[in-house]
């Protein structure tokens, strides 16, 4: 993996944990700053906006609250055990969250309704996913 492409994911990542500890109006770049170690040049050679690094990372966050829930489905078989699986990976977010500040889905859905469309529309998607998996079970 190139550096920039490592420095990307660095940056993703750290303000996916930022966005859902702090929220996305509570985060400013200098707090991104601080939190990667960049100057806001080196953020903004990546992302053209705050808006743009913000779906980033919740595209970040929500795929690794995904994976947790394909991991542990994998080998379940029935509606009951799959359901199971399900309930247990939600009830393990309190001392194993799959970013810090818990459930990102939840925070992001709470902090966008009303703030920002874009992100808005990326939670209601995940959200509409996360319930058809349920229906489908």
């Amino acid at each position: 993996m190139s550096k920039a492409k490592e420095t990307k994911e660095k940056i993703i990542k750290q303000a996916a944990e930022l966005f859902n500890q702090q929220g996305y109006l509570g985060s400013s770049v200098s707090d991104i700053m601080r939190a990667t170690g960049l100057k806001k040049g080196g953020i903004y050679n990546y992302f053209q906006s705050k808006d743009e690094l913000a779906l980033q990372a919740f595209d970040f966050a929500y795929g690794c609250v995904s994976q947790r829930y394909r991991d542990a489905l994998k080998g379940k078989r029935g509606a009951k055990e799959r359901l199971q699986a399900i309930v247990s990976v939600f009830l393990s977010y309190m001392e194993n969250p799959p970013i810090q500040g818990v459930c990102p889905l939840l925070n992001t859905a709470i902090e966008s309704d009303d703030t920002h469309p874009a992100l808005r529309e990326r939670v209601q998607e995940a959200m509409t996913a996360w319930r058809q998996l349920i229906c489908r079970i």
